[in-house]
């Protein structure tokens, strides 16, 4: 066979298996392994922005646009999510 990857397609593409399955099992653990990461990040963005709206001192501001960055963590998550559990 070789260690080259195309040597490595070739044999599949003999066997008859598709190259990017859509549901291959490493494809689904990636985007769900991506998904998981993301909703962590959310959690960590809004227990921040919580911190940051309920601080003591007004006029120690942040420059972490925590919000922003929740929001596209939560979208991140749920299109991984999809991709991840699309049939």
């Amino acid at each position: 066979m070789g260690t080259s990857l195309q040597g490595d397609f070739v044999s599949l593409r003999r066997l008859g298996l598709p190259l990017f399955a859509k549901g291959c099992a490493a494809m689904q653990v990636s985007m769900l392994s991506v998904a998981i990461a993301a909703a962590v990040l959310f959690g960590v963005a809004e227990i921040a922005n919580w911190r940051r709206n309920n601080r003591r001192d007004v006029e120690e501001v942040g420059f972490m646009p925590w919000r922003g960055i929740a929001l596209a963590a939560a979208a991140v998550a749920l299109f991984a999510t999809a991709f991840a559990l699309k049939p």
